[in-house]
């Protein structure tokens, strides 16, 4: 019976081992996983946020994230996944949050990082997980964009990778214009809605980070200081679209489907048909999803459309 007893002591306290090393290495590991970094953004904010996160939540800048080879776990579809330059590979395995963003979805995908836009998203999102708050226009170029989407994910190198192969493939595609756009001539980003013209600078999306920093191509003088020195956009009317015209213009329609009248009547207008590059052939119309997007993925897409287009209508 003693002996009986003493093998039963001796395995107890086996078992006491065992359940002691077992936590031991599961404290470790989720110390080693949760190992954290302070993130600035250049107003000075800070984030703690996980040194090498896994699972990343994203409510934009997806392809920010994919150029770097990381595939967040979740996403809005609207907006954001349904990015044309996205192949369906690269986003299977993205799960859509919904727009708003859904918490109990976002819950569900056990995040280690959220990455956010707006104010409303990080106070919704913020308790789930470690959340940084990078509002549209926080950094002023592409590169700087990369440069701290690679910092959160901790993909620094990645980042530094994309920006110089992003800058070969640029120095390329000036060389290809040499012969096609003049070095005076000038080159501007339009939109239309309804009655009203918007204009675009370098760091809008519709293709200003290539035209204006990627190609180095010239704005009008109109555009350089009202809207690139500006806000970035700027909202005109049709009367005074001429002030902002450009040697080459490219320009989308927005909810052109809903707006079939007002853009016959704009484009049979004096003032359109008088522009220079309405006559000279220069005035480009793009797919306004070909053109809405701003992330490297996109922006490496647009690169190539945009030197094609100047090409076949420059001949």
């Amino acid at each position: 019976m003693k002996v009986t007893n003493k093998r039963i002591t001796l395995i107890l306290m086996l078992i006491l081992v065992l359940i002691l090393a077992a936590c031991g290495n599961e404290n470790e590991k989720s110390e080693g996983s949760e190992e954290m970094k302070t993130f600035s953004l250049p107003d000075g904010q800070e984030f703690d946020i996980p040194k090498n996160p896994e699972r990343i939540v994203a409510t934009d800048y997806v392809g920010y994230f994919l150029a770097l080879g990381i595939t967040p776990v979740g996403a809005p579809d609207q907006f954001v996944l349904d990015n044309p330059y996205f192949t369906e590979e690269q986003i299977a395995d993205i799960e859509d949050i919904g727009t708003p963003p859904s918490v109990e979805k976002v819950t569900s995908l056990d995040p280690d990082l959220i990455v956010v836009t707006d104010q409303e998203q990080y106070d919704l999102l913020s308790k789930i997980a470690p959340t940084v708050l990078m509002p549209f226009g926080t950094y002023d170029s592409l590169d700087e964009e990369v440069t701290a989407m690679g910092e959160i994910a901790g993909k620094e190198e990645a980042a530094d990778e994309w920006i110089n192969q992003f800058d070969e493939k640029a120095e390329a595609a000036r060389k290809e214009l040499d012969s096609v756009i003049g070095e005076d001539e000038t080159v501007g980003i339009y939109e239309v809605q309804t009655k009203d013209f918007y204009v675009f600078g370098d760091n809008f999306g519709r293709g200003g980070q290539v035209i204006y920093d990627a190609l180095e191509l010239k704005a009008p003088e109109k555009i350089q200081k009202d809207v690139i020195e500006g806000d970035n956009w700027k909202k005109i009317s049709l009367e005074v679209l001429p002030e902002y015209a450009a040697d080459h213009m490219f320009y989308t329609e927005y909810a052109a489907e809903d707006n079939q009248d007002v853009l016959k009547e704009t484009k049979e207008s004096a003032l359109w048909q008088n522009l220079d590059a309405v006559k000279n052939g220069h005035l480009y119309e793009m797919n306004f999803e070909d053109m809405y997007y701003y992330d490297p993925i996109a922006v490496e897409g647009q690169l190539d459309l945009i030197v094609n287009t100047l090409k076949d209508n420059n001949k």
